[in-house]
């Protein structure tokens, strides 16, 4: 086993024992209520510490293993990456037109299934977008794009790459949906759908991680928006077992899109490290 594949190895191992044994599991066990975000509730102050340091897990081992193995000067090109706000407009456009068309074909869906949708919730909810950029980009993309997108994508094509990312991480995201308090167990979403979603996502994440020249602030970015457009119409639905089957339609359609993206442009993976 090479160095990349043992890297991208002990980082998941690492990211999947913490969150599962020490943070989110025993939270999840023990049936002990977090918080609400959406709702600005906290229901138990030791268990939203825990909560929230498990949420951290990827981002931290990612720093720690950057620094382990590449040094001072990797943990800064690190940091650095997370800052640098010069991603490029097709990069940018790609992100806001990502969000748009996944927002907006989510909300489509269930207005056919439903027929009413609350659009005042994007300005109630406006509150939420600070706390979000916290507990979701800046707590996970430090690990899934700054240390292991960079490995994976040295070892494997970036389609194949997108699957092995996309499946660690909906996978880390499993003890979530028994954990009273979190919109995925609050709201019912189940696993399949999002895990689906999750996986259709990185095919995203990973063509913007390219064009952007490997900027970790671009994935910030696309994690920050997506997850508040997303939060906003999750927590509105109302949900029956049609619309558990066809939500992750839009993110398997629009990944579907940016495997053909990946494939015809035939992008070089390794000028990301030149």
């Amino acid at each position: 086993m090479n160095n990349n594949r043992k890297q991208s190895l002990i980082f998941i191992l690492f990211v999947t024992a913490l969150s599962y044994f020490i943070f989110w599991g025993p939270i999840a066990i023990l049936k002990l209520r977090t918080a609400n975000l959406v709702e600005g509730k906290i229901y138990s102050l030791p268990a939203l510490i825990l909560f929230l340091i498990g949420g951290f897990v990827p981002s931290i081992v990612g720093i720690i293993l950057t620094s382990l193995y590449e040094g001072r000067r990797g943990l800064k090109n690190l940091l650095f990456s997370a800052i640098n706000t010069k991603i490029g407009i097709s990069s940018l456009s790609i992100i806001l037109v990502y969000v748009v068309v996944l927002g907006s074909t989510q909300l489509i869906l269930y207005i056919l299934f439903e027929g009413f949708f609350d659009f005042y919730q994007f300005i109630n909810q406006l509150p939420t977008i600070l706390p979000l950029i916290i507990l979701g980009p800046l707590s996970e993309e430090f690990g899934w794009r700054g240390f292991l997108q960079k490995r994976i994508n040295l070892e494997f094509s970036p389609i194949s790459g997108s699957i092995i990312i996309g499946l660690v991480w909906s996978l880390w995201h499993l003890p979530l949906f028994f954990m009273i308090g979190t919109s995925q167990y609050d709201f019912n979403i189940p696993f399949f759908s999002f895990m689906i979603s999750v996986i259709s996502s990185a095919f995203v994440y990973t063509y913007v991680y390219i064009k952007s020249n490997g900027s970790l602030f671009a994935a910030i970015l696309l994690h920050w928006i997506s997850t508040y457009i997303l939060q906003i119409v999750t927590s509105q639905v109302i949900r029956t077992t049609a619309y558990n089957l066809m939500e992750c339609l839009p993110a398997l359609i629009i990944g579907c899109v940016f495997i053909v993206l990946l494939k015809n442009q035939g992008m070089e993976k390794e000028r990301l490290y030149n």
